[in-house]
Order: structure tokens, then sequence, then C-alpha cells
């Protein structure tokens, strides 16, 4: 054995664990032929012997110890020669530089073929120091006897035949034999040829003198297969052939949890079809292909199918009805009878597929339509047949694209350009449309990956009182984007309500500005009110007072800190429900304003319902107030009426002195605009009260 094989294996962590934990035992483990020279030695035995344990391979045992005033270690070793039987006992050894030492010993021998003692293998435990707990280090020595017997690793000896010459407990239960019927014999007489055949070459090159660490298949006793990995290397045996040193540790359980993990990993859970991940390598392999092959290779078109008004269904009806449609969408994918290729769900209610294409745009065109066709029939999830809708997009290989990510990129493109323009249709992608949808779905994107990222900020821009003091602050949400900076709301707003992402956000927003109302009082500013705006979405949820009413009190905020804007439309959309959610929100404290008053299509008898405390004249009526009498009038109009409703008025878009002084003489409450700041940060709108 030379060195590189006495450092043990490589490989998996069990087998490799196994063979540490042999030679790292604190007891010492050998092996020895018929003559007393050692064949195997661990480290433990090295440092009783106070040598490297290679060079105490081919030594016998008078090298190292004072036989002379003590042989029961040559004693024992012929007791289990002649008797070729376990041994278990105390030994004494006179060591050169340390003196007596007491061992535990357990000695076990090997056998040929032919059952002849071949050999000893060794566990022995110094107790010299510890005589007091000898039951104890008893009980250790047949422990460690036992994790040879019966360690949960195949651990066995061949000759160079093959032949078995030991097994423990592991090999004889995975055979279905005893030991007497296994030694002697190979793997050939008790699994099937083509098991065993593999078995004997790796034996084979091991033998050869290569150690080897191996995947092996074997089949047990009832047939059931298995799969190891085997670390082999070659032993030799004085006086008899060379043979070989296995250790097995299964890993049939470990392989098929991969193989599980790997599955999912690739695998849409709720459809079974494949994900993103699988289709675009799956896509990307058959385009190298097609360019590797004829000019005349079949070209690949690749179609996304999303569902309209997904989103509505899903909030209206429950996720339950949304999954078993995404369900029945699939089968009807797969059932569809169009030449369809790859299939994957590629996230909630978006789908893609290849198809062959041949040049054939028409063609192509009447088999997608067949599929929008048989998808759009109803769908038996309700009490009455839901209808449903789909947008697609389609991208042609060699045209639109050479890589998966280009085809399905531009796919998207062209189905949101469906969506864009009026849904329950079709787009084929082109260059025209590419650069304005590619906008919107990396804008799409990215604000996907900003949700929970930091890149929120808040500005505020201040509401100023007749005598030019702070009334407040509007608090207005900014994104600073990566690469691009700081996009305003207008641009981002719209496709977060699309998205499903504006109750998130909006949560954010109420909490930032009440912790900026909070940190403005411990600054000793006072309690200054901020005004934050709300969605529709927000609007029609029953959850927003009680997050409200939770976020105030964490920030100890006193009633009327926090305000909040919503325009006419979004109140005449559902007025009862509006009007109640708002009614809860002004019992609890929370001040409420009409923003851009006038420009929506209002119902007088709901606005007396409203519980409001403000109406904000929409700039559009303050741009000409100080030029146009009519507009003069209209506005001291509503602020007269806005009087009359116990309401105040917030005059917005306020950027000239004559707008201000025009509108100071209607008797406005509350002035917003340029004339006074722009919005501003955190740090600026600080700096602002202080002055």
């Amino acid at each position: 054995m030379d060195a590189s094989e006495k450092a043990g294996p490589a490989g998996p962590g069990p087998l490799q664990g196994l063979w540490t934990l042999v030679d790292n035992l604190d007891a010492c483990f050998y092996v020895k032929d018929v003559d007393g020279r050692y064949l195997f030695a661990n480290r433990a035995l090295g440092l009783v012997f106070d040598a490297d344990p290679v060079a105490i391979v081919g030594r016998g045992d008078g090298d190292f110890v004072d036989l002379a005033r003590c042989d029961s270690i040559l004693v024992t070793d012929r007791e289990v020669f002649a008797t070729g039987a376990k041994l278990e006992r105390d030994e004494e050894l006179y060591l050169p530089e340390r003196g007596r030492r007491v061992f535990r010993t357990v000695k076990l021998p090997l056998f040929d073929a032919q059952r002849r003692v071949i050999g000893l293998c060794g566990i022995s435990t110094d107790i010299t120091e510890e005589r007091r707990t000898l039951d104890e280090l008893i009980k250790r020595n047949l422990l460690l006897d036992t994790i040879l017997s019966n360690v949960d690793s195949s651990i066995f000896m061949k000759d160079r035949e093959g032949r078995y010459l030991y097994a423990n407990q592991r090999v004889l239960d995975l055979l279905g034999v005893a030991l007497g019927e296994l030694l002697g014999h190979t793997d050939a007489d008790f699994l099937p040829p083509e098991v065993a055949k593999p078995l004997l070459e790796n034996d084979l090159a091991v033998l050869a003198g290569q150690a080897q660490a191996v995947e092996e298949h074997v089949t047990d006793a009832q047939g059931r297969k298995h799969l190891f990995w085997t670390r082999k290397i070659p032993i030799a045996l004085p006086g008899h052939p060379n043979g070989l040193l296995g250790l097995s540790t299964e890993i049939t359980e470990l392989r098929g949890l991969r193989t599980r993990l790997e599955h999912e990993r690739v695998t849409d859970s709720l459809t079974g079809l494949a994900n993103r991940l699988r289709f675009e390598a799956a896509l990307d392999e058959q385009l190298l292909a097609a360019r590797a092959g004829a000019a005349s290779a079949t070209r690949l078109a690749v179609a996304i199918f999303d569902l309209d008004q997904f989103k509505y269904i899903n909030n209206n009806f429950g996720q339950a009805v949304g999954d078993q449609l995404i369900q029945l969408v699939a089968l009807r994918l797969q059932q569809c009878g169009a030449r369809i290729g790859n299939l994957a769900r590629l996230s909630g209610d978006e789908f893609a597929f290849t198809l062959p294409y041949d040049g054939s745009v028409e063609e192509l065109a009447r088999e997608v339509e067949q599929v929008r066709a048989f998808l759009s029939q109803p769908y038996p999830v309700l009490q009455q047949p839901l209808h449903l809708t789909f947008s697609a997009g389609i991208s042609l290989s060699v045209t639109d694209g050479n890589s998966a990510n280009e085809l399905l990129g531009r796919a998207e493109a062209a189905m949101y350009s469906a969506k864009d323009n009026g849904r329950d249709q079709y787009r084929f992608y082109s260059r025209s449309l590419g650069a304005t949808v590619a906008e919107r779905v990396a804008l799409e994107r990215d604000l996907r990956a900003a949700m929970g990222s930091g890149e929120f900020m808040l500005h505020y821009q201040p509401k100023m009182r007749r005598d030019g003091t702070v009334a407040g602050f509007e608090a207005l949400i900014r994104w600073n984007r990566p690469g691009v900076g700081l996009v305003a709301p207008d641009r981002f707003i719209p496709l977060a309500e699309q998205l499903g992402l504006l109750l998130g956000l909006g949560r954010w927003v109420i909490d930032e500005a009440c912790r900026q109302v909070a940190r403005w009082r411990n600054e000793g500013m006072g309690e200054v009110p901020v005004a934050v705006n709300l969605s529709t979405s927000q609007l029609t949820s029953a959850e927003l007072p009680d997050y409200v009413f939770e976020t105030i009190r964490r920030h100890a905020l006193a009633p009327g800190s926090l305000e909040m804007e919503l325009t006419e439309s979004m109140m005449m959309s559902d007025p009862e429900l509006a009007i109640a959610i708002l009614n809860r929100l002004r019992r609890g404290g929370v001040a409420l304003s009409i923003d851009d008053f006038g420009t929506g299509f209002s119902s007088m008898a709901y606005l007396r319902q409203l519980p409001v405390n403000y109406l904000k004249l929409d700039r559009s009526f303050v741009r000409n107030i100080a030029d146009d009498p009519k507009d003069a009038d209209l506005c001291a109009g509503i602020m007269a009426l806005a009087h009359k409703l116990d309401m105040h008025v917030v005059a917005e878009g306020v950027e000239t002195r004559a707008q201000h002084d025009a509108l100071a003489a209607a008797n406005c409450d509350l002035f917003q605009g340029f004339l006074f700041s722009q919005p501003m940060s955190a740090a600026q709108a600080t700096e602002f009260l202080r002055r």
C-alpha cells in the first residue's frame, strides 16, 4: 500500500467519512499477515509506535516493541491464526520510549477462498490510564468491532480472481447469503451477468495497482436495484496473490433526490409543464441544432399566450379558481391539435410554445388562431361557464433572433402590443414595435425587481397658508431606477397597478410618510401633517383602514397628522364602498382630500356624503385665474361650495404671485406649487421647515 492509498479515498461525503473514520480512530486499527507483518496501519498505531503508518507496513512488532519483556502480542496473534476464531483480550506492550502500556484488543481472522487463515484484522485501545473504566472501554471496543461488522456501508476483501475473502453484514444482507456461502465465491455467482461484469472490470483495474472510486450498480436478493459509491484499493497479502479492500456507500436515495430536485427546478409545480428555465434551455438546443444543420432545416416560431384580465379573475373569484383555470389552460394546450413542440408555463398566466415554421406566415397565423379559438371555449370552473380571452405574441427564428432569450423577449413584446391594442388578438413581432414594447418590458422587469430593494423614496411638496407658514406636505413617490435615475410616478404607477404591485407599494408610502412625521416631531418641529395619494386598488381594499390605524399607532401620531388624497373618478366608480372605507378612515383620525377636483364626472349628491376635509383645486383652473374672469368666477364658486360643505380648499399648481393673490382674494385656504417649492427630498424638506 503506497502513501496515496494510505491517505484515503476521494468521493462522496458518506464514503469519505467512513474512510476517514477508520484512519482517524483513536483506537489502533491494523491488518497483519500470518507472518506478523503489517499490511495496513492507521494513524493511531503510528502514534503508538512513533512511526509513519506507511513505514509500519511490511514490518513486524519486534521493530517497535520490546518482545523480550512481554510477548503477549505474539501470543494473541498465534492463537487467532491457530484457531481461526475471534479473540478479545488485554495485551501488555513494552515500548522503548514510553514503557509499559496496556491495550484492550479485538482480533479477527481473515480467510482465503479455501477458508485458510491468511491474516488478521485488529483493533486495540490504550487502557493504561483508564483501568478504572475498563468496562466502558470494553464496550467501546465492542462498538468498534460492530462498526466493522454492521456499519451501514459495505466492507469487503477479494482475491485477484474476485473471490470474497471477507464481507461485513451489509454485504451479506444485500446478497441474501451467509458468510460461509459467500467466501470463495465471486459476484457472478449471485448477480445477473450484466450487473456482475462491470463489478469485475472495476476489480481488475484495482488489482492492476490503481485505486478507484466509482459508481457501481448492484441488484439485491429481491431484484431491487441499488447504486453505490465504491472506493477500492489494492492490498498485498505476502505469500498469496494480491487482493483488494473495498468500501461502498449506497447513494440510491441521494441520486433519486437529486433527480427529483432537478426535475422540480425545471418544472412548473402547478401544471407539470416545463418552466421558463427548461423551455429556454430546450429552445437554445433546437436553435443550435438548426444552425448546425442544412440551410433547409426547419425554422421555429415562438408563441406566448397570456390570459386577458386574469388579475380580475383571481381578485374576484379567489386563487383556487385561478389555479384551476391555469391547469385547464395547460391541459387544453396539450390537447389543441396544433403542431406544438416545446410547451411551458413561463409565469402566472403566461404560456409559451414552439411551432415549426416553413416560411409561410399565413399558415403560422392560422395555427396560432386555431390555438386561441380552442383556448377561448368556456371553462367549467364556476356554476356558470367562464369565458376567457387570450392575447398572443409571435416571434420567428432567424428573422427575430437566434437565441431563446431573444425570441422569448420579442414574442413577449408582441404579446404586450396585442394587449395594449385591445386584447383578444395576436401580433407578430416587428422592429417598429420592438423599441417601445421592449422599453415597457424592461420597465416591468425593473419595477418588479425594485419592490423591497430600497429603490423608492418620497419627495415632499409644501402646502402653504396665506401667512406664508407651512401647513403640511404632500408626499410624492419617486423611483431611483438603476442606470436611469429618478422616475416620476406617472411613468410607473399605472404599470404597478396593472401588475398588482400597488397595494404593497402603497403600504410602503403610508409607513414612510408616518415615519417622516414622527422624525420631524422628534426633532422638535411639531406635528407636521403629510398627505399621501391613494390608488383605486387601495380604496377598494377592506384591509386598508386596519393597516393605516396600525401604522399610525406604531408611530404614535396625533389625529390629522396623516392625510390621504383620492380622485373623484376613484370614488365615483364604487361610491358606496368608497364612502364606507372613507368614513372608517375619517373616524380613525385620518384627514381626507379630493384631488384634482373639477376634472372628473362628479356627482354632487355623493360629494355631499363624502367625509372629506379638503378639496384640491386642479391646476387647470388655477393656470388662468389671474387673467380670465370666467376662471376666477369658477374658482370662487368651487371654493364657496367647499366652504358651505365645511371643507377647506387647496389650490394646486400655484406658480406666480398673481395666481396666489387672485386665489387669496377668493378666500382660498392653502396653496401648493412651484411658487413656494418644487417637490424635495426629506432632508431638503427638513431644512425648508427650519427656515
